[in-house]
This record gives structure tokens, sequence and C-alpha cells, in this order.
């Protein structure tokens, strides 16, 4: 087994506070706001670090070849977007990916251990588990792959447990972490293409696809592998629509975003012939409704359309019979506890809402969530200024209380 190198890992990444949002300031003043290249003596002097800390972004996050720190999608994101929860979780993934370039003085996988944590232990069939950050598990792996002693190894264990922290992905009182993708993964994949081209590999869409498996992309994205396939080739597409790498070349003298839209999950297939299913006829705004766990789902439609029935295709959230002919009503029945992989949720009517389109992809998306107080369920939302927060539902069917309990942590973060 290769034992790696700690290098400056050890180091204090809290940045007295700040966390990984001085990461981004240091980006922003280490490029000066551009979008170019700069030499890396000039980067670490205008980044505003002391000496002792200088190398941590340097080393860990940002890439540089031949004495000069490249221009990728962590760097656009930092000078042309505000610093948010979805920028650290993107250096998280950085420093994952593990390729900071080439050159002298420059060590191209320098946090190789990190790499191997989650790819071997922290993924487990398609979701990060979270007793792998325990220092039961944290320890004794850093031990089997770390060249260092004891107090170095406690440090660097630290370290890299707090950037999950700033992530907000732990602590979580769930076996499994949601990580989220889905709000993320489209600059994760640009920014490991970047990478890829950067370091001298194939820019064509086969082979930026084909990162997807031999680097274990979905793995540092803790998303299964089929979600991650099915975002890339459309990704890809719109990688080389935007110029690729020479984007930023482009954007010197006429900066545009090129932060894509949000993926686009593949639609359900149903699996009974013969029945006039409304998930037929969804358009591409509704099938981006769709979320991981129920693309990978086998579910019984007929419980869903009996569901539906019963409320008369009237959203349980706002009331609303969304009329889409002269006859014709739609509605869509929500799963409390998704299907698929990592949730494993129960197909029957006590874990089902039937929701709007609107409310139903706000649901899936932790904006909306439901607690049960006394004998009640009330709506929880994050929406500033929302009606619907506080408001009680009226069931005439029961609900699985796990289910709810479930969905309600799930989306416990903040942001």
């Amino acid at each position: 087994m290769v034992k790696h190198a700690p290098g400056s890992f050890s180091k204090n990444f809290a940045w007295h506070g700040t966390g990984l949002r001085k990461l981004h300031i240091v980006i922003r003043a280490g490029f000066q706001d551009t979008l170019a290249t700069v030499p890396r003596d000039r980067f670490r002097e205008d980044s505003g670090l002391d000496a002792s800390l200088s190398l941590i972004p340097v080393n860990f996050f940002l890439h540089n070849k031949a004495g000069r720190m490249s221009v990728d999608e962590l760097v656009f994101q930092a000078i042309e977007r505000p610093h948010s929860i979805r920028f650290d979780r993107l250096a998280l993934f950085a420093l994952h990916l593990n390729r900071v370039g080439t050159g002298q003085r420059v060590v191209s996988r320098p946090a190789m251990w990190a790499n191997e944590f989650v790819r071997e232990r922290l993924w487990q069939s398609g979701v990060w588990r979270s007793s792998a950050l325990s220092d039961a598990s944290l320890d004794p792996f850093i031990t089997d792959r770390m060249d260092a002693q004891l107090d170095v190894r406690v440090k660097c264990r630290n370290n890299y447990r707090h950037l999950y922290e700033l992530c907000e992905f732990w602590p979580t009182s769930l076996p499994v972490i949601n990580a989220q993708a889905e709000q993320w993964i489209a600059s994760a994949l640009f920014l490991a293409w970047d990478r890829h081209i950067l370091d001298g590999g194939p820019s064509d869409r086969a082979s930026l696809v084909d990162l997807i498996d031999s680097d274990e992309l979905y793995k540092l994205l803790g998303v299964t592998r089929g979600f991650a396939l099915a975002q890339a080739g459309d990704l890809a597409d719109l990688y080389g629509s935007v110029g690729g790498i020479e984007r930023f070349r482009e954007a010197k003298t006429a900066l545009t975003p090129t932060t894509p839209p949000p993926p686009k999950p593949a639609p359900e297939i149903p699996e009974e012939e013969g029945l006039e299913w409304l998930e037929q006829e969804e358009s591409d705004e509704v099938v981006e409704r769709r979320t991981v766990e129920r693309q990978e789902q086998k579910r019984n439609r007929k419980k869903a359309a009996a569901l539906k029935q019963h409320y008369d295709n009237t959203c349980q959230f706002c009331g609303t019979k969304l009329q889409i002919s002269e006859d014709r009503y739609y509605s869509e029945a929500a799963h409390i506890k998704g299907l698929g992989e990592p949730h494993s949720g129960p197909d029957k009517a006590s874990n089902m809402l039937v929701l709007c389109p609107n409310h139903h992809l706000q649901f899936d998306r932790g904006i909306l969530r439901i607690k049960k107080v006394g004998g009640d369920y009330v709506i929880r939302s994050k929406a500033m200024g929302d009606p619907l927060n506080g408001q009680k539902i009226t069931l005439t069917h029961s609900l699985d209380d796990v289910c709810v309990n479930y969905h309600y942590r799930w989306f416990g973060s903040k942001r």
C-alpha cells in the first residue's frame, strides 16, 4: 500500500473563522479579479495570505502549470460569483479531484489519500456514508495511507473533516450524506474537464464522458454512476459549445457566464403498456423536476394514480387543481422518502403526497418539508415569506412517520 506525504495539509484550514470563504477571497485577490493566468509567485504575493498559509490554496485547491496559476471553473466561480455553499462544495471536489498541475515544485496529486478515502471508504452503494467520517473510520485509514507522525495525522484528520463541516455535509444524524450534487454537478464536471485538458488530456466528447468511470468522478460527487452518466453527455455537449477550456480566453474581453443550467434527469419509462399515464406527456420542464432517486427506481404506478384520483388531482399543500384540457387535470405523486438508492423508501401510499408540479419540485429539493406537530402535519418552508410556512395539511390517508422524519432530516441543512 502506497503511503502519501501530508504536505502542508496539517496547517489550520479554519483561516481564523472564515473557512473556505477565505479561499474565495484569496482567488479573487491572487488573480486580481481577472480570468487570466498569473505567475505563481505573483499570485502568492497578491493573495493576502501570510507565509505560513500561502501554500495551502496553491497546493491543494488550485491548478498551476509551468509556473503560472491556471484559470478554470473554480477560479471562474470565485471571480464571477459571490461566495456561497456551492463554491465550498466545488472547492472540496477540487481537493478530491487531485489534479493541481505539473511542473517544477508541483506535486500533481498532493492529497491522493483524500481521493482514495472518498472512492474506497466514504462512497458506498451510490452515496456517501456518514460513519466513514468518524474518528474510528478516519484514523485507521489515514494511518494506513499517510507517512506522518501521530500529531500530524490528527491535524490532517481534523482539517479534512472540518472541510465537510464547512460544506454542511457533516455532522448528520442520518446514515447517509445528502451531497445535493444536482446543484453543483455541472460546475464540478466542468472543473474536472478543465483540469484534465490542462494536464494534456484529450478534449473530445467521448474522452470527457469516459472520465466519469476512469477517475470515478461519480464517487467524488457522492452520486450513483448512473446519475453521473445521465448528466455527462448533455453537459459535455454544453462544455464544447461554450468553448471548453478556451472559454476563458474569450472571456478576457467580454465576460459571459459559463455556469451550465441545472442538470436534466432522464425521463421515467412507464413499466406497464396500454396505460395512458400523464407522465408520458410531460414537458422538459416537468421532466427536469425528477430527482435521482426516482430515476433509478421501479415503482408501481397504479398506487400513485390511485392516490391522485383519491385527492381529485388537488395539491395537498396549496389546493391547486391544474386543468390541462377540457376534461383532464394534472397532479404528481411525490414520494416522501425516495424509492431508489440511497434511501430505499417503501412504495406505498403512506409514503406519498399529491402535489402540484411547483410544490413537488420544492418538496424534492427540500425547500418544503413537513413535520408532525401533535396530531397534525405542518409545512415548513425555507422560502422567505412563504405563506405555506406553518400551514397544516389536510390528510384523508395515513402517512408513515418514519418516512416523514427521514425527509425532514435529509433536508435539514439551513442552506
